[in-house]
């Protein structure tokens, strides 16, 4: 009996083992325990939240409000954990998830003190503005990435300043306004540097003047207008490039740019005379592009470079057409085999016409012809007459 208890002791030990495991793992903490952890009100599980909150532990802090939002929905305090979670999302850098969370609260509760005085919808611009592209060591610059998330930014922030332009947000809103201008403005001038480099003034140009007409004020106005000015000069805009050279040296005189305007005024001058309203100025249409050329293989317009494919046998093959000069019939076709046969059997049953001569009908004679004719043969039966005894 003992003998058999320790044979079967190592298979009784490692489901104990296992036992013992599955135990270990469960007693490891990965969230409140909704039987010890949860208070019973929604008032101690959203103080149980703010104090998670003051800690730093945000997915303790989620998982609280989370649990008084769906357990006490018609509480005051489940309003609250909306925006608790939303402020967790935003610390915890799921900045996506935050803007769409201070979103929906604006719109669900538009009475709440928070989003009366304008800061659920500032805060919404934030998350934006901080979701779009960072500096970082190992990345390119910023301003060489996609900037969609800052147009986005502008977007909440547009929405801000038309509900909430008197709240005390707004210094605020008009700060991350102006940064995140400068910011798209460096992005444009990154793409006409790129332009530029490769002797693609056309391409600039269109980024530099949208670039001059929506970011004013914002400390780069020198940059823009001194790249603005090269542009129009490299595409011959002769007058163009003299008044943005004049306006680069009037309102920004003690910027090196406004100092190389001088320069460039001068060789403007020298080069193209004074200046000249009625100057011809070059054609600044984009080109029209040419037609396709008429695909070779109609069969397969996908490869029109292809010459069109032959006949798969020669007894298919057309016969060529040949020049039929005027006054001139054309030849009959030359028969087939299958012809050429059915003509031979014919030609053996049936004589051929070709062996036939018909006679001629004789032709009319003349008085005196007939009537020698006629002598002739009295003569004739006269001597026939004689001979006969």
């Amino acid at each position: 009996m003992a003998g058999r208890v320790l044979q079967a002791s190592p298979r009784v030990g490692g489901l104990a083992q296992g036992l013992v495991l599955v135990a270990a793992i469960a007693g490891c903490k990965t969230g409140p325990d909704l039987s010890a952890d949860y208070a019973q009100t929604a008032r101690e599980n959203y103080e149980l939240a703010l104090g998670e909150f003051g800690d730093e532990d945000w997915d303790e802090t989620i998982q609280y409000a989370d649990f008084v939002r769906i357990r006490f929905p018609f509480s005051r305090y489940a309003v609250e954990a909306e925006l608790l979670i939303a402020r967790a999302e935003f610390e915890q850098g799921n900045y996506l998830t935050s803007q769409d969370a201070f979103r929906q609260f604006a719109k669900l509760h538009p009475t709440h003190k928070h989003v009366r005085n304008g800061w659920v919808s500032y805060m919404a611009a934030v998350a934006a503005y901080m979701n779009g592209p960072q500096s970082f060591f190992l990345f390119p610059p910023d301003y060489q990435r996609d900037q969609s998330r800052l147009r986005e930014a502008l977007v909440e922030l547009e929405y801000f300043f038309d509900h909430y332009g008197d709240t005390p947000s707004v210094k605020d809103a008009e700060a991350l306004r102006d940064e995140i201008n400068r910011r798209l403005l460096e992005h444009e001038l990154y793409v006409a540097r790129f332009y530029l480099e490769r002797e693609k003034p056309e391409a600039a140009i269109g980024r530099l003047e949208s670039a001059h007409a929506m970011y004013p004020g914002i400390g780069l106005d020198a940059e823009v207008l001194f790249l603005l000015g090269i542009t129009y000069l490299r595409m011959e805009e002769v007058e163009l490039a003299r008044s943005t050279f004049s306006e680069l040296q009037s309102q920004h005189p003690k910027h090196h740019h406004g100092k190389q305007a001088a320069v460039y005024l001068r060789y403007i001058y020298d080069t193209y005379g004074p200046a000249d309203p009625s100057r011809k100025r070059p054609d600044r249409n984009p080109p029209v592009p040419l037609p396709p050329p008429e695909a070779k293989n109609r069969e397969r317009p996908e490869r029109p470079d292809l010459a069109p494919e032959g006949p798969e046998s020669p007894e298919a093959t057309p016969p060529p057409a040949e020049a039929i000069t005027p006054g001139r019939r054309r030849p009959p076709p030359a028969p087939s085999e299958t012809e050429s046969e059915e003509g031979e059997a014919e030609e053996e049953a049936e004589p051929s016409n070709k062996a036939i001569k018909t006679p001629r009908p004789p032709a009319k004679e003349t008085a005196a012809e007939s009537e020698e004719g006629e002598a002739e043969e009295a003569e004739e039966t006269k001597a026939e007459e004689a001979e006969v005894p």
